[in-house]
């Protein structure tokens, strides 16, 4: 158990997370204890600027069973129904080529309890739909595990990376990667054009089967880290190798199943091949790994480099802590995507919305080090952005937005999730709220604008904590 007096004096916001925390019935004493010397330096030399108040995280109501196995139902506060029903009603009768595009699932946590969900014919509670980017926060809640193991002693030390030791990239820190600091040559957002996007080469074109070796051949680093915000889907890819790193060196490799075996050796070109044309020819874009398990009963298609104790770590030590019933993806060199691709239902996208909301705490056992979850609702520390935390979208506080991929209206404390063509996680603190939309719509055009603006007009429809 660490020091108690390691613990933040102060639930405002911190420009930077300060460290790890104990754990609470994670078992990991000992690794906490061999680590706490570079906890002690990073402690002393993290520099605590206070930023905006954050408003506080509030506990989960004791009188509400966690929804760890279910959802408990209840009623939304007088007054609040009919403006919230009519909202999801409007945006559920549009059309692809609509403002907003198609919503196929809304889902509306308030209280910790289920008051309100919708779904397009076609869909339903236990449907799993694909995250995208809403796979960052997931990751940086990954991190934020292994933090609290001991698994990662200092997120102020440089991450793993599959960069030479002279390269000057493999000196970028965890928080710079979390951050969207890291300074590389990336262009997704803010790519001229779609030929120039590194996210579609990284992903569907020569990156498609080791978007690693995209990285290192094709990002050079052209910023100090840490001065320069810029929205990067191959930096938690990264990120996501690291951790998977960490998790390798922590635990032994599992036995594989005997219907593993005879193919776990290195598969032959031909093989490769294959296995190359099934994936191009998959329209779901599912992973080797994925794509095997749906044909385990005639061949284990597993890609190379993958392990499972990495999927082991998602499912189990993570989330399934919380009850969520996830699907990772991996590329076919075995990297697990996770700026990008993660299955789940609305229900359970909401789940991991509430363990930020409830600040990292599930069934009263603290999952993600405490102050873990402000850290992903600060702004980051450069200068040039006011929109983006550590893997969570953030607002402006009233501010002219630095970027247009954010709320311009109040509640000013809501923070989210967000993914490629309309995925949200929305959490509110100030109205004890969890939104998630989920559906298919055009980047282009002010239909994220719409997006943004109605999770708030929703937000606004519930009454602020303590108000009712």
């Amino acid at each position: 158990m660490a020091d108690p007096d390691l613990r933040l004096s102060s639930r405002k916001a911190q420009s930077a997370y300060p460290g790890p925390r104990a754990s609470g019935r994670s078992g990991a004493g000992s690794r906490l204890r061999a680590g706490m010397t570079a906890l002690l330096l990073s402690f002393a030399t993290t520099a605590v600027a206070m930023a905006q108040d954050l408003f506080p995280l509030q506990s989960h109501p004791e009188a509400t069973a966690w929804p760890t196995k279910a959802w408990d139902t209840g009623a939304m506060p007088a007054g609040t129904d009919a403006e919230v029903e009519a909202l999801v009603a409007e945006v559920m009768g549009r059309d692809k080529t609509d403002l907003m595009g198609e919503t196929r699932a809304v889902v509306i946590i308030h209280d910790g309890k289920l008051v309100f969900e919708a779904y397009r014919d076609g869909f339903g509670p236990e449907t799993k739909q694909v995250s995208w980017s809403m796979a960052k926060s997931i990751t940086q809640a990954l991190v934020g595990r292994a933090v609290q193991l001991g698994l990662i002693a200092d997120i102020d030390a440089a991450m793993p990376t599959p960069f030479e030791d002279s390269d000057p990239r493999s000196a970028i820190t965890w928080r710079q990667w979390l951050n969207m600091t890291d300074g590389l040559d990336y262009k997704e957002i803010n790519a001229p054009s779609f030929a120039e996007n590194d996210v579609v080469h990284m992903m569907y074109g020569r990156g498609k089967y080791d978007v690693l070796t995209y990285v290192r051949e094709e990002l050079p680093l052209i910023h100090e880290p840490g001065t320069q915000w810029n929205y990067s889907t191959a930096g938690f890819h990264l990120v996501s190798w690291a951790l998977a790193d960490r998790v390798r060196r922590s635990s032994p490799r599992p036995r594989p199943h005997p219907i593993c075996t005879e193919h776990m050796q290195l598969p032959s070109q031909e093989y490769l091949q294959e296995q190359r044309e099934l994936c191009d020819s998959y329209t779901g874009r599912v992973a080797w790994a994925n794509f095997g398990l749906q044909r385990v009963k005639k061949r284990f298609h597993a890609p190379i480099g993958y392990d499972r104790r990495i999927s082991n770590y998602f499912v189990e030590v993570q989330l399934g802590l919380i009850g969520m019933d996830v699907q990772p993806e991996f590329d076919p060199a075995g990297t697990f995507l996770g700026g990008s691709l993660v299955w789940a239902s609305a229900r359970d996208f909401a789940k991991f919305g509430y363990l930020y909301l409830r600040d990292g705490v599930w069934e009263d056992e603290r999952l993600l080090p405490e102050g873990w979850v402000d850290f992903a609702r600060t702004k980051t520390p450069a200068d040039n952005a006011n929109i983006y935390g550590a893997g969570w979208w953030i607002t402006a506080y009233g501010e002219d937005r630095s970027h247009a991929q954010n709320a311009k209206t109040p509640p000013w404390d809501a923070f989210h999730a967000g993914g490629h063509e309309g995925q949200t996680i929305w959490v509110v603190p100030s109205r004890d709220l969890v939104i998630v939309r989920l559906g298919l719509m055009s980047n282009a055009g002010e239909n994220w604008e719409a997006l943004y603006e109605w999770n708030q007009q929703i937000a606004r429809a519930f009454p602020e904590v303590g108000a009712e």
